[in-house]
């Protein structure tokens, strides 16, 4: 039996987070039956996430603070506060902060639980590895990417 999910207020610095290299992503929602995830990425220019697609979740990005340069399908895009890019499962993107400031985006990805069991599984093999590129299945972030659909394209 699914609970229907409850109004809540989330704080700002509520949440779970997770450190991948030098960005931080903050999961803000993990109760609403599934419908979505709803995930503060912090990144430091000339960080972010390279061309990559996947087929089980639409992902919407929501710049906040700072530029970005975004890939999405074949077009190249420079997005800043305010600007949206919504990625339909399958399309290729990537996103990158530009600075010269930190950027702050929201990523709504849907349905939920995806990316964040994602992000989890990542974080938690470069705390025992000491980073995701070291060798090895459970370490190898393009392998931990598979299990949850994501292709890494670049």
């Amino acid at each position: 039996m699914t609970t229907a999910a409850q109004p809540k207020h989330i704080s700002r610095g509520d949440g779970t987070t997770y450190k991948l290299g030098r960005i931080t992503l903050t999961f803000k929602t993990t109760d609403n039956a599934g419908a979505y995830t709803l995930c503060e990425a912090i990144e430091p220019p000339d960080s972010g996430a390279g061309l990559h697609r996947h087929p089980s979740y639409d992902e919407t990005h929501i710049i906040c603070e700072g530029r970005y340069e975004c890939r999405l399908g074949d077009k190249l895009l420079v997005l800043g506060p305010g600007d949206m890019m919504f990625a339909p499962k399958g399309t290729p993107h990537s996103v990158k902060s530009i600075g010269p400031e930190t950027g702050r985006e929201l990523i709504i990805s849907s349905p939920g639980g995806i990316f964040d069991a994602f992000v989890a599984e990542v974080a938690g093999a470069t705390v025992e590895s000491g980073s995701p590129s070291k060798p090895g299945p459970a370490t190898d972030f393009r392998a931990i990417a598979a299990k949850y659909g994501i292709e890494f394209l670049g």
